[in-house]
């Protein structure tokens, strides 16, 4: 086969496969959003972040620190991490219900607007109360965001690993903490 005749079959080639693109249409990417956090708004809501994430105990079952183990008491994922591996907007989502995005899980949910027999947990911003609700659900994504960064108002570095003391007799520790030790070590 000479050179031209290669040439005109790699024509030939070309022209049919985009001849095949426009015919099944353009293929557009969705529109990509980025999360910014070094917005003023993101800013503001750390400290209040970090105040309700110390309220609520989550690192009574979350890991804070880096390197931090998982053990009997921290069974839940390290969120130093989040910032690296989870979408903002599905940290919301988590926050909101997590029940509906892993059914059976340990991680509570902390919100009033969570109990709506009609399962609508999308926020609802006419009730004063779940917009407040919402607010605190964004501060705490945002503050999960900067766990173990300068931006973190907790975070230092020289500090020992946080310990809970739950007590020695089992009685003493929550419910899903012991429910979790039942299954997880075959008490």
């Amino acid at each position: 086969m000479s050179v031209n005749d290669r040439l005109a079959k790699s024509a030939a080639m070309v022209a049919i496969v985009a001849t095949t693109l426009l015919a099944c249409g353009r293929a557009e990417a969705e529109p990509r959003t980025y999360f910014r956090m070094n917005t003023p708004e993101f800013l503001e809501t750390i400290k209040l972040g970090y105040e309700k994430f110390t309220e609520f105990q989550c690192a009574k079952c979350h890991a804070i620190r880096e390197g931090q183990p998982m053990n009997k008491e921290i069974i839940a994922p390290n969120l130093t991490l989040a910032r690296k591996r989870l979408r903002p907007d599905w940290m919301l989502q988590w926050m909101i219900d997590p029940q509906s995005l892993q059914p059976g899980t340990k991680m509570p949910n902390y919100f009033a607007f969570n109990e709506d027999e009609e399962k609508d947990y999308a926020p609802i911003y006419h009730d004063e109360l779940a917009h407040q609700y919402y607010e605190i659900i964004v501060a705490v994504r945002n503050y999960t965001l900067v766990i173990g960064t300068d931006l973190d108002p907790g975070y230092d570095p020289d500090a020992p690993m946080p310990v809970f003391d739950w007590g020695t007799d089992e009685d003493e520790k929550p419910a899903d903490v012991q429910d979790w030790e039942d299954q997880y070590y075959g008490y």
